[in-house]
């Protein structure tokens, strides 16, 4: 008799639940359970016994790294399959430090995914179909999320490889904002002694936008100086200037390998000197935006990014995900 195997996927991303379940739809032994955060998967560990979890590290309520801290919560032997676009070299050993049996980087490999599945006991059957529950039709904007946050993931991976310090993932903000919200936002940026922004636009394929790069903290120069960059004049901000492009770049750089659209970027510019040379945003727009932090786990560094972008580069970029996902 064929053992059923109860698999919980623990991702804030309904688009990865839905990816993984259809990866192994043709299992005949498997109970398909899900969770948003890492709270709801404690409480399924806790009431279900869950043979595999495929766990999330970046999660909103409570993170994968809490969830492993938290176990067990019951005697039951469950196989952890951490699954993040956190790739960095230190989120991988602490996962595995943290009882991590396994450690997969978004996007996966259904392959892979497969191989290690049948390692763990579940046995595929061609002629089997498994209808994905109906939570797990997801919106294009859940899409663009998931991208997003892959996107981070590799950027935070550059980062930190440069760096030798560990980049805390952020969870990022796909939303729609208003143009005089932005401008709002915009003029208390400026109004901010404190920080210093960093504006720079990008183009590619249909898609055309720009990056707004706040950086915070005390040791911005000695971050930069960890990534390489110099300062060869006192009275300019050449090293935030080549922060904030390594930024905009490393993002767009992840963002392209995804929806196979090459992207260029012009020199990134201060905010203050880029708003006395073109226009304000007017009052009738609304634009596409994703936001999210960065910060350094050692250095005094915070980096704010937001990305603003049309309706149309929206709409090209909808294109390029549901593509993907024929």
């Amino acid at each position: 008799m064929i053992k059923n195997i109860n698999i919980l996927i623990c991702d804030d991303s309904v688009l990865v639940h839905k990816s993984i379940t259809r990866s192994l739809q043709s299992c005949c032994n498997a109970t398909f359970f899900y969770a948003e955060n890492g709270k709801e998967g404690l409480d399924c560990l806790k009431n279900v016994d869950i043979d595999i979890m495929f766990l999330d590290l970046t999660m909103p309520v409570m993170d994968g790294f809490s969830v492993m801290k938290s176990l067990p919560v019951r005697e039951f032997n469950t196989t952890i399959i951490v699954l993040s676009a956190d790739i960095q070299l230190t989120a991988r050993e602490r996962s595995l430090a943290l009882g991590a049996d396994y450690f997969l980087s978004k996007p996966f490999n259904h392959e892979e995914l497969t191989e290690l599945s049948q390692h763990l006991g579940l046995v595929f059957d061609s002629s089997q179909f498994i209808t994905p529950d109906n939570h797990l039709i997801s919106e294009p904007i859940e899409s663009i999320r998931e991208l997003a946050n892959i996107a981070l993931g590799r950027g935070a991976a550059i980062i930190s490889d440069h760096l030798g310090d560990f980049i805390k993932m952020p969870l990022p903000n796909v939303a729609f904002m208003k143009s005089n919200d932005l401008s709002m936002a915009i003029a208390d940026i400026r109004n901010d002694n404190e920080l210093i922004a960093i504006t720079q636009r990008f183009v590619g394929g249909g898609i055309h936008g720009e990056a707004l790069v706040e950086l915070h903290g005390k040791d911005i120069h000695l971050f930069g100086e960890k990534l390489g960059f110099s300062q060869t004049d006192e009275y300019k901000n050449e090293v935030v200037i080549d922060i904030a492009n390594l930024m905009v770049s490393s993002f767009l750089v992840a963002l392209s390998e995804q929806i196979t659209i090459p992207f260029s970027v012009r020199q990134p510019i201060v905010l203050e000197e880029y708003m006395n040379l073109h226009h304000t945003y007017g009052d009738s727009n609304t634009f596409f935006t994703i936001e999210y932090t960065y910060k350094a786990e050692v250095l005094d560094v915070e980096c704010e990014v937001l990305f603003i972008m049309d309706n149309h580069s929206l709409a090209v970029i909808n294109k390029k995900v549901m593509e993907s996902l024929h």
